[in-house]
């Protein structure tokens, strides 16, 4: 029996695997660019908003941003506000970094957004945020 949550599992870990492939010569993974771009969106953010705005434990991030800080893509300072306020910002390096890639040539989106007959990208994002917006809602999964 094929199951929604399974398949989108394995699409979910090609689309990952692939994606890491392509990040090496840049040597960074998915998951520290997650990070970088987070942080390249949002000025001066803390370890904590950067968790919530990824979905994910703060103890997976502190591996990732001591990583992160290693490779000298970013750096910690702490707030002149609040000096238990940790702000994470981008080094000069990981701007650079960021401005090599070129995200907008990944075809995989347009090749999902075909596949499940949307007209564009836009639309199938729009459907995929919502949802994500109404499982976030704790909508019943009957499970």
């Amino acid at each position: 029996m094929d199951n929604i949550g399974q398949l989108i599992k394995q699409i979910s870990n090609i689309l990952i695997n692939d994606l890491n492939k392509r990040l090496k010569k840049y040597d960074i993974t998915f998951s520290q660019l997650q990070v970088l771009l987070v942080i390249k969106d949002n000025s001066n953010i803390c370890q904590k908003d950067i968790a919530e705005i990824l979905k994910i434990k703060h103890t997976s991030l502190l591996d990732t941003l001591k990583i992160l800080e290693r490779k000298k893509l970013v750096i910690k300072n702490t707030s002149k506000d609040n000096a238990k306020y940790n702000e994470l910002l981008l080094t000069a390096k990981g701007k650079e970094v960021l401005e090599h890639l070129d995200l907008g040539k990944d075809k995989t989106q347009e090749l999902m957004a075909e596949t499940l007959g949307y007209t564009d990208v836009e639309e199938m994002l729009t459907k995929f945020k919502e949802v994500l917006n109404k499982l976030e809602e704790g909508v019943d999964n009957g499970v």
